[in-house]
Order: C-alpha cells, then sequence, then structure tokens
C-alpha cells in the first residue's frame, strides 16, 4: 500500500497528466486531497460544470483509476482516487517489454491496446483488431506484388486474437471485471466483516477462539471476493487447452487457435498489475542472479522462477486475506531438478559458469545440505548455519569412506590397475553429466549469501522471496550509501549492523579509523537519514556532557528515506521534462500535424528539426532516468 504523501500526489498527478491529460489529473489530484466524494463535491471544489466532470471521471473509471460505490439508500456515488493503479502507469513500458519476451509480438500488441483503451469488452478489442484486419487486406490486394506482401500487423486474425487473450487469461496477467471491481477495498472489507458477523456470530465474538475462527471466515470470505475476477481463467482451465498449446507450441511461438474455446464477446477485461509485478520480480531476480553468478546461472534460476511464480498471483501476501487455517494452507511450491531440465533447452551449454574442481576438492555430503524449512535471518556461523533436519549423509558419527564422500557420477579415466581395475588419477577434473551440472548451477544458486533458491528434499527446489528480497533490498541501500558517504561509510554502516547500537568513543577502536574522521562520515549519513543517535544519560538530570551518544543504523528508515528522495526525483524529471514540452511548443505544433508525422526532417526547417532532434533525446534521458528510479522504488517497496 502506497502511502499518499504530498510528494506522492504530486508525482501521482504529474504521471496521470503525462498520460491522459490535465483535466483527469485535476480530478484525481483533488480526489488525493479530499478522500472520498461525490460528484458534487467534487463540482464545487474544483469549480467544474458537470459534463467537464463526467468526462473527466469517465476517462479516470475507463483506466480503473477510481474506486466508486454506491452506499445503501444513498443517491450519489462516493469516488475515491485507485493510488496503486496510478502509480503502476510509470511501468507500462517495462510491463509491454516483459510481454514481448516472454510471451512473443502478439500477444505484446495486445497487452498494449488493453493499455492504450483501459478496461475493455472483448467485442469493442475484436472490432477492433478487425477493422485493422480488413485494412491490411486492402493494402495487401492493392499490392503490386501480393505474394511478398509482409503484413506490419502482429495479429493477423481474429482467431490468433482469442488466442492470445485466453493465454494471457491463463497466465492470470488479464483479469474480468466484475461488479465488485470499482468497489473501495476498505468498504469490501467492511462487508465482508458484516456478513460473517451475522451468518456466524449473531450473539458477538466473545474470546480468543471465537477471535481466531472469526479472523479465518473474514479471510476466506475476503479470497471468495478476490476470486471472482478468476471466473474467465478457472473456465479456461477446466478446458484443459493450455498444457496442449504449450506441449505444440514449445513456449514463446505460434498458437493453435483451433484448440481454444471461443470467448464470450460482452465480457469486460483488464490488465492485472499485481501479476505483472510477480513477472518483473522475476527478471530483476535473474538480473541480480547474473551480476553474482553468470548468465548460464542466471538462466536455470530463470526457469525455477518461472515454473515456482506461475501460480502466484501477487509479490506480498496480504495478512488480512491471506491467513489460513492449519489444514488449508497452500502446499510449498518446489520444483524438481528433472522439471527443470525439461524446460531448460537443449542447446544450453550447462557447462559454462561452473568451476573446474578436481575430486579430491568436491565433498558431496557438504553439497547435499537439505534445509526443508526457510533458514531464519539471524544465522549463528558455525554447525548451526544448517537449518532444518540433516541429510541422512549427516547423521550419526561418519562412517563413509574416502570415495563414498564424493557423488557417484564420476567416471574415472586412467589405465588399468590392480587386478584389472581402473586407476583413478584424482588430480583430474571431474566430467559430469547434464543433469549433474543442472544441480551444480542450483547448488551454487543455493550455496550462495543470498540464498536464491533452497533444496527443500532430495532434488526438490524452492525459492523464499522473502530473504531474497531481503537481501536484494540491503544490496540496494548499500549502494545508497556508498555513493553519498563512499566505502568507509559503507564500513562503518555494516559494523553497526553487526554489532547494533555503538558508543561514538568506541567506533574508533572497532573500525580502525580516525576519530575525526568517523564523525565527519557518520554526521554525513546522519543528514542523509542512513543513521541515527541515541543520547542515554548517566544521570537522572539530562547533561549533554555527561551522556552516552550512541550510534545505530534503521534498514526501514533508510529504506523508506530512499524512496521518498526517489518520488521527488522522478517528480522534478517528469517537471522539467513539462517545462521542455513549453519552451519547444511552436516545434512540437508542427511535429503534431498529420502531414509532417513521420516526415519532420522533410517537412521542418532546419532549424526546427535540430531542436526537435534535441528535445526527443532530453524526453529519452528523462523517462529514461524516472524508469532507473522506479526500479529502485519496486525493489524497496513492491517485490
Amino acid at each position: 500500500m502506497i502511502s499518499v504523501t504530498k510528494t506522492v500526489a504530486e508525482l501521482l498527478s504529474l504521471i496521470i497528466d503525462e498520460m491522459y491529460g490535465e483535466l483527469p489529473s485535476r480530478i484525481f489530484s483533488m480526489l488525493l486531497k479530499r478522500g472520498r466524494s461525490t460528484a458534487h463535491d467534487l463540482e464545487q471544489a474544483l469549480e467544474m460544470n458537470k459534463s467537464k466532470l463526467r468526462h473527466g471521471l469517465a476517462v479516470l473509471q475507463q483506466y480503473n483509476l477510481l474506486y466508486w460505490h454506491v452506499n445503501a439508500g444513498a443517491q450519489h456515488a462516493f469516488y475515491e482516487a485507485n493510488v496503486e493503479n496510478a502509480y503502476n502507469l510509470i511501468r507500462a513500458g517495462k510491463i509491454l517489454e516483459m510481454i514481448g519476451a516472454s510471451y512473443g509480438g502478439p500477444a505484446k500488441d495486445v497487452m498494449q491496446n488493453l493499455l492504450l483503451s483501459g478496461q475493455t469488452r472483448i467485442g469493442d478489442l475484436v472490432a477492433a483488431y478487425q477493422e485493422k484486419i480488413e485494412l491490411d487486406n486492402k493494402a495487401k490486394e492493392a499490392a503490386e506484388d501480393p505474394s511478398s506482401y509482409k503484413s506490419p500487423l502482429p495479429v493477423k486474425d481474429t482467431s490468433t486474437l482469442n488466442s492470445v487473450i485466453c493465454r494471457l487469461v491463463e497466465a492470470d496477467l488479464v483479469d474480468l471485471v466484475h461488479h465488485n471491481s470499482f468497489e473501495p477495498p476498505d468498504d469490501i472489507v467492511e462487508r465482508a466483516k458484516k456478513e460473517v458477523t451475522d451468518k456466524h456470530f449473531p450473539t458477538g465474538i466473545r474470546g480468543t477462539k471465537a477471535k481466531i475462527e472469526f479472523d479465518e471466515k473474514l479471510s476466506e470470505r475476503l479470497r471468495e471476493f478476490r476470486s471472482e475476477s478468476k471466473a474467465l481463467k478457472r473456465k479456461l482451465e477446466q478446458n484443459g487447452s493450455a498444457a496442449k498449446r504449450r506441449k505444440l507450441a514449445g513456449g514463446v511461438g505460434l498458437l493453435d487457435a483451433e484448440m481454444d474455446p471461443a470467448l464470450d464477446l460482452n465480457q469486460v477485461i483488464r490488465i492485472n498489475y499485481e501479476k505483472c509485478m510477480v513477472d518483473l520480480r522475476n527478471r530483476r531476480l535473474v538480473q541480480y542472479a547474473a551480476d553474482i553468478f553468470s548468465d548460464t546461472t542466471s538462466y536455470v534460476y530463470a526457469e525455477v522462477l518461472k515454473h515456482l511464480t506461475k501460480d502466484i498471483s501477487r509479490c506480498r501476501l496480504d495478512p488480512l486475506v491471506d491467513r489460513y487455517k492449519e489444514d488449508d494452507k497452500p502446499a510449498q511450491l518446489t520444483v524438481t531438478t528433472a522439471e527443470i531440465l525439461d524446460r531448460v533447452k537443449t542447446s544450453l551449454d550447462l557447462s559454462l559458469g561452473l568451476g573446474k574442481i578436481t575430486r579430491e576438492k568436491l565433498s558431496r555430503r557438504a553439497a547435499e545440505t537439505i534445509c526443508p524449512y526457510p533458514p531464519t535471518k539471524n544465522v549463528i556461523i558455525g554447525e548451526a548455519e544448517v537449518q532444518g533436519d540433516a541429510s541422512s549423509d549427516e547423521e550419526g558419527p561418519e562412517q563413509s569412506t574416502d570415495d563414498e564422500d564424493f557423488d557417484s557420477d564420476y567416471k574415472p579415466n586412467g589405465i588399468n590397475g590392480v587386478n584389472g581395475q581402473a586407476k583413478v588419477d584424482k588430480s583430474k577434473p571431474i566430467v559430469f553429466s547434464r543433469p549433474d551440472q543442472l544441480r551444480q548451477h542450483l547448488l551454487l544458486l543455493a550455496e550462495s549469501n543470498q540464498k536464491f533458491v533452497r533444496q527443500c528434499a532430495k532434488d526438490e527446489w524452492t525459492v523464499d522471496f522473502e530473504l531474497v528480497m531481503d537481501a536484494m533490498r540491503e544490496s540496494e541501500i548499500d549502494l545508497a550509501i556508498e555513493n553519498t558517504a563512499g566505502q568507509r561509510g559503507l564500513r562503518l554502516v555494516r559494523i553497526l549492523r553487526a554489532n547494533g547500537k555503538l558508543d561514538e568513543k568506541a567506533l574508533p577502536q572497532v573500525a580502525l579509523l580516525p576519530k575525526n574522521e568517523i564523525q565527519r562520515t557518520m554526521h554525513a549519513m546522519h543528514e542523509a537519514g542512513f543513521l541515527n543517535i541515541q543520547e542515554i544519560p548517566r544521570e537522572a538530570k539530562a547533561d549533554v556532557k555527561k551522556s552516552f551518544f550512541l550510534w545505530y543504523t534503521d534498514l526501514n528508515r533508510a529504506q523508506q528515506n530512499i524512496i521518498n528522495k526517489s518520488y521527488k526525483t522522478m517528480s522534478h524529471c517528469l517537471q522539467v521534462l513539462e517545462t521542455l514540452r513549453h519552451k519547444e511548443d511552436e516545434v512540437l505544433a508542427h511535429t503534431k500535424r498529420s502531414d509532417v508525422k513521420g516526415h519532420e526532417e522533410e517537412m521542418l526547417k532546419a532549424e526546427f528539426f535540430q531542436r526537435y532532434k534535441r528535445f526527443l533525446q532530453c524526453e529519452k534521458m528523462l523517462l529514461s532516468q524516472v524508469m532507473r528510479v522506479d526500479d529502485l522504488v519496486a525493489v524497496l517497496r513492491d517485490f
């Protein structure tokens, strides 16, 4: 949930103004300022006539940027700003890039049209594509050589469009719009509480046991509300076409349209941003793994994440909704080595990115540690570092021979020895099979400090997303500290993390740095919001000269500080862009003409064209900066 501060409100207004114009932006800003309001309230506050207000509200509703609800007995609808979806508009480019890379060009084109049109009736989407297809067919007929005509349309016919929509719905990237889609979340919770109370607790909730039961019933009811948008997905899954298409298409590629059921043209669909964020998180984790290991290891990790997150609909669980009874808890999502091997393309050389090691340096029992449960965050160095039950080869005293301690897949190469047996040359590297090479990549991921994966059973793997994201968030915060105070500042912060609160007089001894340099660095980081200081009086009467001053670092506070600065940076970039547009308004007015679009260099004067070129470069740099800053916000706040 985004906390709406003054900076956030300004940023969201700029984003909507950039995407949809000034009118919807003004109405959205007023909703952020006033909170829940009627149309009459907005009309008076904005001093706007009814027709303009209705048009602006219709635009916001079309793009799912506001909630609205009519209370029982009320004559007017109440409107409320949808803050999360408004911020997600800034990620439109990333979502389209992700869809194109994962699902192909046709899926990207459909997703782009959904972004441009907002929530859309399937019949209207089909009609729009049908019109484009007919125009393209006429262009093909008019061509000099129709046989060599190349259609620019990613979606060539409506049956392909139907298949693409089915695929996006099954991937949970597109949701069905229903009667509860625009109701404010707080209202849904209150309605669910009333329904549960009236049905199961008519005499009231008394005692701890009743309170626990009420919370479970409430969560169950809220999950029912949430599942209403998945009705179309469940219908398609019952049809059983998804597995067949994957088998025939082999992942990204053309789909067999005849295998998909025809969709109801009256159903309304829209983009599911929550699932898009899950896929964006996967891409960010893969990049994180590539930075630490290699492209091959990160590719293996991408296949692990793709398998594990196919049934995950959101990055973070809602504590109010995702509360289950002990018997109803979802099973831990796992993937086996064999399943990963089936997904990895055969052309990939799995030996790349692995070190060459001799047999005498490889211990199988050290690598085969199994952790059935997620590790705790506070890990004690030593034997306690192994979490969960010990693997079979760790139980009891070690009785294995030297040969039993190493992988059984080892293929000895040497000459005949005593009694005709092979003589083992332990100085030569081990030759691994392809499944074992895959396991080496998985073990690299499991044994890293970031704990990218966890071996939860023999040849079964899972990902503890919360722990991995904690490691990534700490890495991003450390990078921000290093950019602010240098490596010495980062070293001091890590010392405080390891030791907790430290007196400023003890820091020079621990850090082995001069006192004046430490004070200068610590005060700089304190002003930047990365460190805090606590005064502890020695006596009942506070005296600065007789007090201890303890330095400490608060990760959550530093994280929020970086997020707030990121909001300001993005707002500044969009404001600069708007200023540039006003400055080059004369040039941009010419480029909007239909006869100039696409022929700017020929139609514009040399001076105007150079100014237009400079503007495009500045626009690209500013928007790229916004995207980069949003990457940081996503890691710290959303993933």
